[in-house]
C-alpha cells in the first residue's frame, strides 16, 4: 500500500513537470528555433575558422623565416660593401698622386681633381685643334754659307729643319737657343750624313702673341752659331 502511494506521487510529479515544460514551449516551432544539429554544425565551422586564422598567424611569424630574411639582408649588405671596396681599390690604382694607404675621403677628392684636370686638358687640345685648322701653315726659309733653316708654323707649333756642317757642341747650342727664347721642345731628331753634314729637326711650342718674333729670333741665333 505504501509502495503504491509513493509510485502515484512520483507519477504526479512527473506529470506536473511535463505540463510545466509544455507550457514554456507553447507557441514556439521549428521555424523559430533551429534544431540542435544545425547549431553544432555552425559551432564546428566557427571553430575551424578560428583554428585556420591561428595557424596562419603562426605561419607568418615563424622564427625560421624571420631568421632567413635577416640573413639575406646581411648578405646583400656585405656584397654591397665588398663592391664598394673594389671600386675604391680601382680608383687608387688609376688616379695619380695617391698613396697606397689613402683614406676614402682622399681617394674621392683626388679623383675629382684628376677628372677636372683631364677636362681642362681636353678643352685645351680642342682649342689647339680648332686653331690649327683655322690657320694655314706658313713656311719660312733662311740660310747662310754654312747653315740653312726651314720653318713651318701652324698655330703655336713650329717645325724647324736645320742643316749645318758638323762641329763640336752644335746640337747642344741649338737646344740652348730654344731654351733661351722659352720655346718648349716637343720632339727632336738628329742625323749625320757621309758629307759631314748634320740635320736637326725640332718641333717646338711657341707662345701665342709673339710667335713670329720668337721664331725669327731663334732662326737668327742658330745661323750665327
Amino acid at each position: 500500500m505504501e509502495h503504491q502511494q509513493k509510485r502515484t506521487k512520483k507519477e504526479e510529479e512527473e506529470r506536473e513537470i511535463n505540463e510545466l515544460l509544455y507550457s514554456i514551449m507553447d507557441g514556439y516551432s521549428d521555424k523559430v528555433i533551429a534544431p540542435l544539429s544545425q547549431f553544432s554544425a555552425l559551432m564546428k565551422e566557427a571553430a575551424g575558422v578560428v583554428e585556420a586564422k591561428g595557424s596562419s598567424s603562426k605561419k607568418r611569424c615563424r622564427p625560421k623565416e624571420a631568421n632567413e630574411e635577416v640573413t639575406e639582408s646581411l648578405k646583400k649588405e656585405r656584397e654591397k660593401r665588398d663592391k664598394m671596396a673594389e671600386n675604391y681599390d680601382l680608383l687608387l690604382s688609376m688616379v695619380p698622386n695617391l698613396f697606397p694607404k689613402a683614406t676614402r675621403e682622399n681617394i674621392v677628392g683626388e679623383t675629382i681633381a684628376y677628372i677636372q684636370s683631364l677636362e681642362k686638358e681636353i678643352k685645351r687640345l680642342e682649342e689647339l685643334k680648332n686653331s690649327s685648322e683655322s690657320k694655314v701653315a706658313e713656311g719660312y726659309s733662311i740660310s747662310n754659307r754654312n747653315s740653312s733653316i726651314n720653318v713651318t708654323v701652324s698655330s703655336n707649333l713650329a717645325f724647324f729643319g736645320i742643316q749645318s756642317l758638323v762641329r763640336p757642341r752644335l746640337v747642344t747650342d741649338i737646344f740652348m737657343v730654344f731654351h733661351k727664347h722659352k720655346a718648349e721642345v716637343l720632339a727632336a731628331n738628329v742625323a749625320v750624313n757621309d758629307q759631314r753634314q748634320i740635320t736637326v729637326t725640332v718641333t717646338a711650342a711657341v707662345a701665342n702673341g709673339n710667335g713670329d718674333s720668337t721664331i725669327e729670333k731663334i732662326k737668327r741665333d742658330i745661323l750665327i752659331l
